[in-house]
């Protein structure tokens, strides 16, 4: 449940992702400093271990998106256009909803492009890829590289994503609070 109290949100989900971000965040600090010494941190596993870690980042975030907007009585679409924008065309909740659709379903997507020379992804598949490739192109690392591209050179951690995140569920409720009552 989300409570707003003059200008403050008492907000016990976000309390939570605070602290599940923040843990995510110690490995990919620990990860930062040996990518930083490591001579090939592709090969070290350092990469990978980075983009894992991401990845459960934006579910995690993702999951906290989903449970305010619908807290809230916002219909996705609108909730997933509401500002601070990725770029002119994306929002940030959209670009982040990309990127965990992305982590969980990138298995299947490339076992579908494997299975025929003319395969091609579809549907809410296709869109995802679309909306990603808007700030960074489908490759290795893609989760990384997005959480990079959305920092734009502030520290690569997740908790970064916070104050952007706080923008996001006051413009989410405001748009709760335009709506005409029943």
């Amino acid at each position: 449940m989300i409570l707003k109290i003059g200008d403050e949100f008492a907000d016990s989900d976000f309390s939570l992702l605070t602290r599940h971000l923040g843990l995510l965040d110690q490995e990919l600090i620990r990860l930062s400093a040996a990518i930083a010494v490591s001579p090939d941190p592709d090969s070290e596993g350092y990469l990978e271990a980075g983009d894992y870690f991401i990845g459960h980042g934006f579910v995690a975030i993702q999951r906290y998106l989903t449970a305010t907007r619908a807290c809230l009585g916002v219909m996705m679409a609108d909730a997933f256009a509401v500002p601070p924008m990725a770029t002119n065309e994306l929002s940030l909740a959209a670009a982040i909803n990309a990127g965990a659709n992305y982590w969980k379903h990138m298995d299947e997507w490339i076992e579908t492009l494997n299975k025929t020379a003319d395969a091609e992804l579809k549907g809410n598949a296709l869109k995802t890829l679309q909306q990603l490739e808007t700030i960074t192109p489908w490759a290795e690392y893609s989760c990384a590289k997005l959480l990079a591209a959305l920092l734009d050179g502030q520290p690569v951690e997740l908790s970064c994503l916070l104050p952007q995140i706080e923008i996001w569920r006051a413009k989410v409720f405001e748009l709760r609070s335009a709506k005409p009552g029943p």
